[in-house]
């Protein structure tokens, strides 16, 4: 049982990270808002989503979690912030 309850602290010390991860950016766009970059501001919401999804999935909570879908998202993210900031 304290392996289980350690595997459940880490998970839910991952999903902190992430959505600190997510207040600091999130916070960091509503100030370009202004100026049109809602598109970095969606990627780190769904980014925050497929991170936290993750997460549940490995400690056994959450069975709908899909590794591709994943990578993909997290490929197509990348690219995206990649062409976001050579503007």
């Amino acid at each position: 049982m304290a392996d289980y309850d350690q595997k459940e602290d880490k998970a839910l010390d991952k999903i902190s990270e992430v959505l600190d991860r997510l207040d600091t950016n999130v916070s960091k766009e509503d100030e370009d808002l202004e100026a049109g970059h809602r598109t970095r501001a969606w990627f780190e919401k769904h980014r925050a989503i497929h991170d936290v999804k993750k997460i549940m999935h490995e400690v056994g909570k959450y069975d709908r979690f899909d590794e591709d879908e994943y990578n993909k998202f997290m490929k197509d993210y990348q690219k995206a912030i990649d062409d976001y900031e050579k503007q």
